[in-house]
């Protein structure tokens, strides 16, 4: 059961840690804001709340973005003896992206522990994690000529996570095992239309176990090691005009990183 309240709190903090999107940056002088509502369940378990974000272009190969900033209203487990918290304010990703060529990028972000991190009881789970972590890596995207309307994006990264206090157990100098991310979107616009369904996916390895001092001793867990994730999500989005959209997807996440759940985002952004 305890393992469970683990992968809950890793469900409710990775879920912040991405980069906007797989596909080529915006013109130079362009930008998106985002503001949308999560809701993840599972069984007796759920959190809701706020999430916004924006990116701009500073050049025609260079974008800087904010993602993840906001607020969450609880997580916690639904039951008459069950604590009551998980509210706060959201951890924040800050990040770059160099367009190499118009199918190549880089990337690298950066996740800052300026959430809420106290944890209030069994079950629950804080929208901060106090852990600075960085994630870089590289993506691929491309138009499918033959397919009008349909693209595909994918990504490879590296999730480096730095020592900090456990926040959930008080282990000093704890540091996550180094990470492996591989991801893929395939967006269709449907023609004649501002409809674009979405399918999306993700592995995650952990390749090194997570480590933390004892004393003046190192200790780490190889439970840990070779760990595995996979989420999915399906989704649509609606242009109302050339600056403003809506969207709405369904995220399904299972394995032993970031825990069994179903999660719901709705959001509405605007182009400028």
């Amino acid at each position: 059961m305890f393992k469970r309240v683990i992968l809950a709190v890793a469900l409710a903090i990775s879920a912040s840690f991405a980069t906007w999107d797989y596909f080529p940056i915006r013109p130079a002088g362009s930008g998106t804001g985002e503001i949308g509502l999560y809701y993840d369940w599972d069984h007796r378990w759920s959190q809701a709340g706020l999430s916004a974000g924006a990116r701009f272009s500073l050049l025609s190969v260079f974008e800087i973005a904010v993602m993840g900033f906001g607020y969450q209203v609880w997580g916690e487990d639904d039951c008459d003896d069950c604590v009551n918290g998980g509210d706060g304010l959201r951890d924040v990703t800050i990040g770059g992206r160099f367009q190499i060529n118009p199918m190549v990028s880089a990337f690298i972000d950066a996740h800052l522990p300026i959430g809420r991190e106290v944890y209030d009881g069994y079950n629950t789970t804080p929208p901060g994690n106090n852990e600075f972590a960085i994630y870089f890596g590289a993506q691929f995207s491309m138009p499918i000529k033959e397919a009008p309307g349909l693209k595909f994006g994918t990504e490879a990264g590296l999730d480096w996570g730095f020592e900090h206090t456990n926040p959930y157990d008080g282990r000093k100098g704890y540091e996550r095992g180094l990470e492996m991310h591989l991801s893929g979107e395939l967006d269709y616009t449907v023609p004649k239309s501002q409809v674009t369904p979405y399918l999306g996916m993700q592995f995650k390895l952990q390749l090194t176990e997570d480590t933390w001092e004892d004393g003046n001793k190192e200790r780490g867990d190889n439970d840990d090691f070779d760990d595995g994730q996979f989420n999915l999500w399906l989704g649509v989005q609606v242009d109302i005009s050339s600056a403003i959209y809506v969207k709405a997807h369904l995220k399904f996440r299972t394995g032993d990183m970031d825990g069994e759940a179903t999660g719901l985002y709705m959001a509405g952004g605007f182009n400028f």
